[in-house]
């Protein structure tokens, strides 16, 4: 099989592997999409994520679907020529953590193209089958590979307590910033404002029912924030961006007693804030890692039309190409969104 593999900083090449086969509990898959996702092009570019270190030849993608290809005798829910999302984690199942349903928090869990877990930018992978989800009719491949990006709003969802008709603020206009505003739209935020500075990805957002959009490099956001909520600033603020300054302005454009919600990851360890304002204010921060139990529910979403996901999609790459769509989504050219890469 073909596999785009990183063997060092900016050194991804395409080879030949050998084809895997299943084991207990296990299916073939063959991968027809996989997103881009902003981690696969930090591992490229930097060689690490933190304490996660790129060591040796290493397979990066996170974000896939595929149809099944054979499953062990062991797998009975399964048949060939089931079109799945994949679901990347693999937790223990063991811990207190997977025992109390929070399995995204589990400490051994084994993720999809984190090192030393090989991912999915491979024409064959065996995986689990219960961490495989079928897909209707309806939904193509790409769609089925960008439910991994949707289920993280819809996480972010949950944590943020948002109630019906509460204002939201979104600091971020990526693929986490759009599947967040997908989300709380459909939880029935009555309104919505989200920033950026690209303008193709605000073009995007604008389209949307009870959405303002800010052009940060245009107009001051705080400022703009503040008159649009009638000063007193917005019931939930979901920090998308990953930037050391949206966390600071989330604190500072949040309402008196509201939720601020990180879901971006800033390049370095440590993010400044000021405390007094978050405990005068006395807020409530929730922290979002991956998601959980959110997969049927998101494909169900899909399949009944509360959601969308082909809108995600703006560009799309052969696996011979990879590294070309991974260099456009680290210089946000042409307005990029999502990058797919498919098979």
């Amino acid at each position: 099989m073909k596999a785009a593999v990183l063997h060092g900083i900016r050194d991804q090449r395409l080879e030949i592997l050998p084809d895997p086969v299943p084991g207990v509990g296990e299916a073939l898959v063959r991968v027809r999409a996989v997103g881009v996702c902003g981690s696969d092009v930090h591992y490229f570019v930097h060689g690490r994520i933190g304490d996660q270190v790129v060591c040796g030849p290493h397979v990066l993608g996170h974000e896939a679907a595929g149809e099944v290809v054979a499953t062990h005798p062991s797998v009975t829910h399964l048949a060939p020529g089931t079109r799945v999302a994949i679901e990347p984690g693999v937790p223990c199942g063991r811990c207190a953590h997977c025992a109390t349903g929070r399995y995204n928090i589990c400490e051994q869990v084994m993720f999809l193209g984190t090192p030393p877990v090989p991912g999915a930018y491979r024409e064959l992978m065996v995986y689990p089958a219960d961490r495989l989800f079928p897909l209707p009719d309806t939904m193509s491949f790409g769609e089925g590979a960008m439910v991994e990006t949707m289920v993280v709003g819809l996480h972010a969802q949950d944590l943020s307590g948002m109630r019906l008709g509460d204002t939201v603020a979104i600091l971020g206009c990526g693929p986490v910033g759009m599947v967040t505003l997908k989300a709380a739209l459909a939880a029935g935020a009555s309104r919505v404002i989200i920033t950026d500075r690209i303008p193709e990805r605000l073009d995007r957002a604008a389209a949307y029912p009870r959405t303002t959009t800010v052009d940060i490099t245009r107009e001051d956001a705080a400022a703009r924030v503040r008159t649009l909520t009638g000063g007193s600033g917005p019931d939930v603020v979901f920090e998308a961006a990953g930037a050391v300054e949206t966390v600071r302005q989330a604190v500072e454009l949040v309402r008196v007693g509201g939720t601020v919600v990180l879901i971006g990851i800033p390049p370095g360890d440590d993010v400044i804030f000021n405390s007094h304002a978050a405990r005068r204010k006395e807020l409530t921060f929730r922290c979002v890692r991956r998601f959980r139990h959110a997969y049927p529910r998101c494909i169900e979403l899909v399949r009944s039309g509360v959601l969308r996901l082909d809108d995600l999609v703006s560009h799309r790459y052969p696996l011979e190409r990879v590294n070309e769509a991974f260099e456009q989504v680290e210089h946000y050219r042409h307005g990029v969104m999502k990058a797919l890469v498919e098979f």
